[in-house]
């Protein structure tokens, strides 16, 4: 039922953008469809997203923003952590973006952000002050470092 309102739909986009033509065959309004439905797929598939998780976090990390630091500036992470970072700031608005793992919070006085993601993919991510907050906003930087879990195999260092 939802693959014919949707056909449907593009038949009357079809119809509408088709208006040089005298008589539409029929194998022209899907290759229309297909053509007008490519952008808006290509879209939502570039849309890059942390993965997230539900339930309760199994590591909460407390990062503070002040001029001019990140503190921690370093923060490891095992993979396949169910992460919950909160987020405040000790004076003005900053933001928290960690392009890698696609995360971009604003974060302001008072009200700490409260992010969540899956840890999957090992890696350093660096994390910067994505709000001008002012003289030494350049100096707002740090990294999140999520460590690869140890091969099921391989006995560990310790």
């Amino acid at each position: 039922m939802i693959g014919f309102r949707i056909s449907a739909a593009f038949a009357r986009v079809h119809r509408g953008l088709c208006f040089l033509h005298t008589k539409c065959q029929a194998g022209t309004a899907a290759k229309c469809a297909a053509l007008l439905a490519a952008p808006f797929l290509l879209a939502l598939t570039a849309c890059s997203r942390t993965p997230t998780y539900s339930g309760p976090p199994n590591l909460v990390l407390h990062i503070l923003m002040k001029k001019w630091a990140i503190v921690p500036n370093r923060i490891e992470i095992p993979q396949n952590a169910h992460v919950e970072l909160v987020v405040s700031t000790a004076d003005v608005e900053h933001g928290l973006a960690v392009p890698g793992l696609a995360i971009n919070e604003p974060v302001q006085p008072g009200k700490p952000a409260v992010i969540r993601f899956l840890a999957l993919k090992p890696g350093v991510y660096p994390m910067h002050c994505s709000i001008l907050c002012g003289r030494g906003h350049d100096q707002m930087i740090g990294a999140i470092v999520i460590e690869p879990n140890p091969a099921p195999n391989q006995p560990s260092g310790r």
